[in-house]
């Protein structure tokens, strides 16, 4: 019972954050974080997308009962009812960012075309396939550093269960040694997944959603570069220091602009406890 209190308690203070935000004005748009489970409550999906949340990172992580398994992520669905999930969130405004894990033990090479079509199926606005990777602070991680202890594996002379402190270049495509397929094989055939889910006709088809011709068009173009920036190496730090990418930069600050840009607000009212924190400081001493 107390458990169950609790979550209720967290579900309100969730609605009057939402209430909260639908309150600012219409061209304020927001993007959030959220489990699958929250397809199941159609009335806090309303109140998103009455608070102007317009797309969210969903971990689908696995499209099969054993990968949900992998990834500690049972409570998940699969087949007919994730693409339901998936298009709920649809239905209610919330365009979803579909995270995929490819590389799991129990990942077989029909896994991969099963992954792509079940994306298409949901029609997700936009997906990510990274290949497994252990990271400090997981239960992962403490069992694969476990695993390879006995291996003593190095790259430069750095243990790879140190894998940050080995050079960019250097380090593996996967950590995660998997049961029947190589590490270049399960490489090859996530690449493909992502090639084949931002190739132009699939982008174009996700794009239906937009009215504006310019603003498909950089739709298009946006996520041409998201595939360009992160297909290879993931989403993170890494991508930004590849050297291929940096004149991506300048297209995409012309991009941009047209895509997000809004008029000015003069007139948006300053919460009042901001304002006063923001009085005071410029009141005191250390401001003068």
């Amino acid at each position: 019972m107390p458990g169950s209190m609790n979550l209720m308690k967290i579900r309100a203070e969730r609605f009057d954050l939402t209430k909260r935000l639908a309150e600012l004005p219409q061209d304020t748009i927001f993007f959030t974080q959220i489990t699958m489970e929250a397809a199941e409550d159609t009335e806090f999906l309303e109140s998103m997308q009455a608070a102007h949340i317009k797309g969210a990172l969903v971990g689908v992580e696995s499209v099969t009962p054993k990968g949900l398994k992998d990834v500690y992520k049972e409570f998940n669905c699969t087949g007919e009812d994730l693409v339901q999930r998936l298009r709920t969130f649809r239905r209610h405004g919330i365009y979803v960012l579909g995270s995929f894990i490819f590389g799991l033990p129990s990942d077989r090479p029909e896994t991969f075309e099963a992954t792509a079509a079940l994306a298409a199926q949901a029609e997700i606005a936009f997906a990510r396939f990274v290949m497994i990777t252990p990271y400090p602070g997981t239960v992962d991680f403490k069992r694969w550093a476990k695993m390879m202890e006995s291996s003593s594996v190095t790259i430069a002379g750095i243990p790879i269960t140190r894998r940050w402190f080995i050079p960019r270049e250097l380090r593996p495509k996967l950590y995660w040694p998997h049961p029947t397929m190589s590490a270049e094989e399960v490489r090859r055939r996530t690449q493909s997944v992502w090639n084949n889910f931002y190739s132009l006709r699939p982008i174009w088809m996700r794009s239906r959603f937009i009215k504006s011709l310019r603003s498909r068009l950089a739709f298009v173009l946006i996520w041409k570069i998201y595939r360009q920036m992160y297909a290879d190496t993931g989403i993170a730090t890494d991508s930004a220091r590849v050297p291929s990418l940096c004149a991506l930069g300048p297209q995409v600050g012309k991009t941009l602009p047209a895509v997000v840009y809004s008029s000015a607000q003069p007139d948006l009212e300053v919460p009042g406890a901001w304002s006063t924190r923001v009085g005071l400081e410029q009141d005191s001493p250390a401001s003068r």
